[in-house]
């Protein structure tokens, strides 16, 4: 008997906390009446294959729990809400070994499973089926109203909710909602181009020289942020780093505005190799690798075959890994290779998390080393960088106490443990394009910042925890000059700054991608002047059809 009371009260409990979750947005009413409308045909369903309302309660409860909770999850890792394209990243079997390095994500959705199991065996034995056709008939009616409300309520409140992207107003009303948006849409800006074309008439792009092209690295390193962007203690000692330092060599320099913290490297690879911001593809962001790339005419890869070039991609994930190898062969590469293909001793099938930076660009040299009548283009990653960063590690900074959140004490160490091993091969990397003879062009950039818990930031820039940096430099002696950057410079840019330094020829995407850098000093979305974003945007989506045609 006591025993079924305190289960009572445990399912009594769990039931409150679901219908708390379902009414967490009570202030907005859409967000509410899809909450409702889901139960509603989840309960009905549940309750007409097994007659128990208690087990049905209990079920769609749990279910609505355990969705709030991997919403918050995301948000913890990406800062960033749960839609419904996410599932595609979740379930893929390629990405399990990637998200298993998560490993606490990874024991917490198990954890959630099994408290799945427990709650629907512990409810099915506490209330005994109802029998009855009018308690079918009845969970049918459920099942209808609740369809019928879901659907009047997404027509009705679609745009209101696209206008609050990307947070969203309610975990329920983003999955339902991004579910709506499952059929691909170009992104769709302002009115006219008018505005956008009438001041790139003011910026003059170089004339591209067909005698001298430069073979190209460009170097995506994995969760890599200048340190020197968090509020540490006055007495704080960092070593200094090469990477991040600006000298005679580096042609251009400047804090990065990226769409994506703590993980989403693919996020930030998007938008290197097209030019276009993920942002604007919400609630289709974090699945851009799977239903954008098919759409998109232009690419950095094209670019550069247009003008001649072989293009490689060097990667120690797995090819399968986050889509990653279906994108980058729609977006028109020449050929994937990984470190395992020129020596690196693991299976191919294996995500690199240990591989060096110095190994990485020790293969690049390799690649650029080969012989090929064409000039090459290569985008390579690093990994070393990566996370989880170990909360034991020595406090080598002596930040114990200092920090709000006494959990990055130990991982800040760690990171720099990593950042100061990769530092020494980014110059050495350097001085070898510096000194090589034949033209050469290396630009590397940090794709996110690192998942550590900085509550404060020394950068007076808005938004701090989507900033990291990237660093230009050749050996070129004829390269058009780059311009003196701005306050900080986009990620989408990257790929016509680049075409501009090496005086290629650029599409007319990327000749507007160009001229929009110059107009607003390097920022897209950060750039004051609004009505030039929205025009500059709706010329390429509508006019150019960047992201393909409605």
């Amino acid at each position: 008997m006591k025993k079924k009371i305190i289960s009572g009260v445990y399912l009594g409990m769990l039931l409150i906390a679901s219908l708390i979750i379902v009414f967490e947005k009570i202030t907005n009413i859409y967000p509410v009446l899809i909450s409702v409308g889901v139960f509603s045909v989840l309960f009905g369903l549940t309750f007409l294959l097994s007659a128990r309302w208690l087990f049905s309660a209990v079920l769609t409860g749990t279910l609505f729990i355990i969705i709030k909770f991997l919403n918050q999850i995301k948000i913890h890792y990406y800062k960033d809400s749960l839609m419904f394209s996410d599932l595609n990243i979740m379930l893929d079997p390629a990405n399990q070994g990637t998200l298993g390095h998560y490993w606490l994500a990874g024991l917490a959705v198990v954890a959630m499973l099994v408290w799945l199991i427990f709650n629907m065996f512990l409810s099915w034995k506490q209330a005994k089926s109802v029998r009855g056709i009018k308690w079918r008939a009845l969970s049918l009616v459920l099942i209808a109203a609740g369809v019928w409300d879901v659907n009047m309520t997404i027509n009705a409140y679609h745009n209101e909710w696209q206008a609050s992207l990307p947070k969203g107003p309610g975990t329920m009303s983003n999955m339902v909602m991004s579910a709506r948006d499952a059929q691909y849409q170009p992104p769709q800006f302002g009115t006219s181009a008018d505005y956008f074309l009438q001041q790139a008439k003011r910026v003059t792009l170089p004339e591209p020289q067909s005698a001298i092209k430069p073979d190209i690295v460009v170097l995506l390193q994995e969760s890599t942020v200048n340190p020197n962007i968090y509020q540490l203690p006055a007495d704080t000692l960092l070593p200094p780093l090469f990477m991040f330092q600006h000298d005679a060599e580096a042609r251009a320099q400047s804090p990065l505005r990226v769409q994506t913290f703590g993980g989403g490297t693919w996020l930030s690879e998007f938008s290197v190799l097209t030019g276009l911001s993920t942002d604007d593809f919400v609630p289709r962001k974090n699945s851009v690798f799977y239903f954008v790339v098919d759409h998109l005419p232009n690419s950095l890869f094209r670019a550069m075959k247009a003008n001649g070039y072989y293009t490689v991609v060097l990667t120690p994930f797995n090819k399968s890994a986050y889509h990653a190898g279906y994108a980058y062969q729609k977006l028109g590469v020449d050929r994937i290779i990984q470190p395992q293909e020129l020596g690196y001793p693991a299976s191919i099938d294996d995500n690199l998390w240990q591989i060096k930076t110095e190994e990485v660009l020790s293969y690049v040299k390799t690649i650029l080393a080969k012989e090929t009548d064409k000039p090459i283009f290569i985008y390579a990653l690093t990994m070393y960088e990566h996370g989880p960063y170990d909360e034991s590690h020595s406090d080598d900074y002596k930040l114990a106490g200092k920090l709000k959140d006494s959990s990055a004490v130990g991982k800040f160490s760690h990171y720099m443990e990593k950042l100061t091993t990769s530092d020494p091969a980014i110059k050495a990397f350097s001085e070898f394009v510096a000194k090589r003879d034949k033209p050469t062009v290396f630009l590397y950039f940090g794709d996110h910042q690192p998942s550590i818990r900085f509550r404060e930031y020394s950068s007076s820039l808005p938004d701090p925890a989507h900033l990291t940096q990237f660093t230009l430099r050749d050996n070129l002696k004829q390269g058009a000059p780059i311009t003196t950057t701005g306050r900080l410079t986009d990620i989408s840019f990257l790929g016509g700054m680049i075409l501009e330094r090496a005086r290629l020829a650029a599409p007319p995407f990327y000749q507007a991608n160009i001229k929009m850098r110059h107009l607003c000093g390097g920022e897209l979305d950060d750039c004051q002047d609004k009505a030039l974003v929205e025009s500059y945007k709706h010329y390429i989506y509508q006019q150019l059809s960047v992201a393909g045609k409605q």
